[in-house]
């Protein structure tokens, strides 16, 4: 099963559909992210924060910017990761199966934004009901945000690594590829 998905993934991570797939990623951050985040900074885009900062933060929105807030969270910021982990994983794939063979490790690299999907829907959801509940503080569940935020952080930066390695790989091998590309047919 996950064989063919990486397969399929790679007859889509062509050019022209990841330019595509980046002209409407930059609509998200650009045009509508900015229309549901709270005034002030949004828990999710924080590093990392404690239950005592999240009550802090919640308070300090309001109740017009916390209704607000819980809307995007249930609609765009629910559609916004599987976006974004479906590029992030057609970029990956446009370089690393170009760069490794079918069975190389690095192949299995490409699915790692869908566990960054998975974190942020763990996230949007801890934050709707940390929303829904203030005034009333659920210390677990922000402990729990708090460190879906932090995994999601962390595994964002070690793909952007991943990401820019496969890059550098991808431009510094670039004739061995085309050359092994044109003796497979």
């Amino acid at each position: 099963m996950l064989e063919e998905f990486l397969r399929r993934q790679e007859i889509y991570a062509t050019k022209k559909i990841l330019f595509l797939f980046l002209l409407v990623y930059l609509v998200f951050p650009l045009y509508l992210l900015p229309k549901i985040l709270p005034e002030g900074r949004p828990l999710d885009l924080h590093l990392y924060y404690t239950p005592t900062q999240a009550d802090t933060l919640i308070a300090s929105y309001g109740v017009e910017n916390r209704l607000a807030y819980i809307k995007g969270l249930i609609t765009i910021d629910m559609v916004y990761p599987l976006f974004y982990s479906l590029f992030l994983s057609l970029l990956l794939t446009f370089f690393i199966a170009r760069c490794y063979a079918k069975h190389h490790k690095m192949q299995y690299v490409r699915v790692l934004p869908f566990f960054i999907m998975l974190l942020d829907i763990i996230e949007n959801i801890c934050i709707i009901l940390m929303l829904l509940e203030f005034p009333s503080a659920i210390e677990s569940l922000a402990l729990v945000s708090g460190l879906m935020t932090l995994l999601k952080w962390l595994l964002i930066a070690i793909i952007f690594v991943i990401l820019c390695y496969a890059v550098i790989h991808f431009y510094l091998h670039r004739s061995d590829i085309e050359a092994s590309n044109n003796n497979a047919f």
